[in-house]
């Protein structure tokens, strides 16, 4: 696992994804870290991002307990997708 690509996936996952709101509050700077290395797995095994889009609308729904973004979700992934071919 590329330690660029994951530092990737987290900056996006603060800047872009964000679903609770803390960008740019230094003290939760790592607040979607633990998500990271899952998403990084999903785009390694080049799923598409209609499906890692639906894990980060699970972890908004279930682990955060907030409404779903499905289509922010899935444009957050296509970003992903974007900036991980960057890096090939």
């Amino acid at each position: 696992m590329s330690d660029k690509k994951l530092q990737t996936v987290k900056v996006v996952l603060r800047w872009a994804w964000d679903p609770i709101g803390v960008r740019g509050i230094e003290d939760a700077i790592d607040e979607y870290d633990r998500y990271a290395p899952a998403v990084l797995a999903l785009l390694d095994r080049e799923t598409g991002d209609e499906e890692v889009g639906a894990y980060l609308t699970y972890v908004e729904t279930e682990r955060m307990g907030l409404p779903s973004h499905k289509q922010k979700n899935e444009d957050v992934a296509a970003l992903l997708r974007q900036l991980y071919a960057l890096d090939q």
